[in-house]
Formats: C-alpha cells, sequence, structure tokens
C-alpha cells in the first residue's frame, strides 16, 4: 500500500525537463502530381505541427524532399544533426513516400540509389540520441521494422510486411493526431508516440469499413527492441507511451541551489524511467524494492525543491 501511494503522488508531481528534441523528415521522390500533393501536404503539415504546436527549435527540423533526398544530402543532414544533439536527446525520423520490399529488403524511394535499413542505421549509430522514434508511413514499410528496432528505439511502419504495397492512408490520421487535440487520451496536454499510434489506427480502420474495403495496411509498432504488434496490445508499450512530441526543454533557475536540485530531481526521474521500461526483465521483488526506493528519494527531492522555493 505504501507502495502504492507513493507511486501515485509521484506520478502527480510535475517533471523537470533536461533535454530537446530534433527531426528530420525526408519526403521521397513522388512520383506524379497527386503523390506529389500528399506527400508534400503530410510533409509542412509534420513540420509545422513539430515547430508551433510542440515547439521544436526551426533549426532542429530538417527538411528533405523530392531531389534533395539524395545520399549526399541525407548524409549532410546527419552530419548537421551530430552536431546539435546531446545524449539525452530525442530524435525523430519520418519516412513519408513511397517505398517497397517485395524481396524482403525494405527501400525508402529517394533521389537516385535508395538506402537500406541498414544504411540509415549507420547513420543513426553517429548521433548522440537518448532516444530515437522512426515513423514510417510508407508501402511495404513493415518490412524495416526488425531492421530498425533496438533499445531506446520506437519504430512505427504503416504496414506489417513488405508484401503491402499498396498505397497506404495511415499517415493521413497520424498527422492529424499531431495537429489536434483527439489523440491526447490522458489530457496531460502532450500527444505521445503510442497516442498517435493508436488514434492513426483507428482511423484507418474507419477508412476501409467506410469505404466497404479489405484493408491493404496493418500498422505496427515496435517499442525498445521488443516484438512488434499493433494497436490492441494488452499492455501499452512503455517507450512509446512515455515519449511525447512535444520538446522537454531544460528548466533552468538562476538560483544555483535550485539549479542543483533540479538537475538531481532529473537524475532520479530518468532511474524510474529506465526502471519501469526494464520491468519485464526483472524479478518482480527487485523491481518493486527499487522502485520504492527510487520513489522516496523523488518525494525527498521534491520537499527539498519546494522548501527552497519558499527561501525566495
Amino acid at each position: 500500500m505504501k507502495f502504492r501511494l507513493l507511486l501515485a503522488l509521484i506520478l502527480l508531481l510535475p517533471r523537470a525537463a533536461m533535454s530537446d528534441s530534433s527531426a528530420l523528415i525526408l519526403r521521397g521522390v513522388a512520383g506524379s502530381p497527386e503523390h506529389e500533393e500528399k506527400f508534400e501536404k503530410w510533409t509542412a503539415g509534420t513540420a509545422k505541427a513539430l515547430i508551433e504546436k510542440f515547439g521544436f527549435s526551426p533549426d532542429r527540423v530538417l527538411v528533405l524532399t523530392d531531389k534533395k533526398t539524395a545520399q549526399a544530402e541525407i548524409q549532410k543532414a546527419f552530419v548537421t544533426l551530430k552536431q546539435q544533439m546531446k545524449p539525452m536527446d530525442t530524435f525523430f525520423l519520418f519516412f513519408i513516400g513511397h517505398g517497397s520490399g517485395e524481396d524482403g529488403t525494405y527501400k525508402f524511394n529517394i533521389s537516385g540509389p535508395d538506402y537500406t535499413p541498414d544504411d540509415y542505421n549507420k547513420l543513426l549509430a553517429t548521433l548522440s540520441a537518448g532516444r530515437i522514434v522512426i515513423v514510417a508511413a510508407t508501402p511495404a514499410s513493415g518490412a524495416a521494422l526488425d531492421k530498425f528496432a533496438g533499445k531506446n528505439r520506437v519504430v512505427v511502419t504503416a504496414t506489417r510486411s513488405g508484401q503491402e504495397g499498396n498505397d497506404t492512408v495511415f499517415y493521413d490520421y497520424f498527422l492529424e493526431a499531431l495537429q489536434g487535440t483527439a489523440a491526447d487520451e490522458d489530457k496531460d496536454q502532450k500527444v505521445s508516440v503510442w497516442e498517435a499510434f493508436k488514434y492513426a489506427v483507428a482511423g484507418t480502420e474507419r477508412f476501409y469499413k467506410d469505404e466497404g474495403r479489405l484493408a491493404t495496411e496493418h500498422a505496427q509498432i515496435s517499442d525498445n527492441g521488443v516484438d512488434k504488434t499493433d494497436a490492441k496490445a494488452k499492455e501499452p508499450p512503455l517507450v512509446a507511451r512515455s515519449t511525447s512530441f512535444r520538446v522537454d526543454r531544460p528548466i533552468v533557475s538562476s538560483d544555483p541551489k535550485m539549479q542543483a536540485l533540479l538537475n538531481q530531481k532529473k537524475e532520479i526521474e530518468q532511474q524510474i524511467e529506465a526502471l519501469r521500461i526494464n520491468k519485464n526483465s526483472m524479478v518482480a521483488a527487485d523491481y518493486d524494492k527499487q522502485m520504492e526506493e527510487l520513489l522516496v528519494q523523488l518525494a525527498l527531492k521534491n520537499q527539498e525543491i519546494r522548501q527552497q522555493e519558499t527561501k525566495k
């Protein structure tokens, strides 16, 4: 009971913020006016939502479109990202356009020779991001899921395999989740990756039902390297649920003592989050013991912060 009470109290407390976010939006070659219009709408809408709604700095949202998606330009973008990012930052990578995967290897159609997931993984490995979120909104994107999956990563694909190669509507609803408020289930003024995914899956299912068509796309999500699942997962994926699109910027205090306390609080919160993510790999008793100790530390730290605030 004591443990549950502490957990409930801590979850209600505001979190200190110590990190930033960057994004790279790749809009591949469209191939037709119809696709050009659709892909441009998705690309511009995503960039606008990240900057105007979620607080990304404009220089941290890199957009490459059409011929600018050539390998050399993508490499340059990752050099810029490497210079921007810190170990606690979150990085979002969006693939908007055409994709193929009939031979089992996912290829996102860019200008010139296509990159494979292995090529992108080499570029991703150059970044110091604490978390990476990959949203592949293309046909056949499911073929990339296993390759992109990994620790501290969330991977969202519009399809469950490389064989689902028809045009997709999934990203219409994913973007809708980013632009509006309906996807915010817990009403915390944020939209998590899990919330956006669930909202988009529901919208996609409605689309095919209303059209009276057999669904040709089945979105999937992989969380922290765990096997892929869909929106009907019994337990919400922990990393996807705790990763929000809203930028988690540092809280800065002019009081050195207060700043130190805020930094210490953030460190404890990170330990709690890491413990939650690794819960399934731990003995239940060890998890409960470590969690209770951390929650007590966090409660005491919050008490110190309140006391420091009263001295001002």
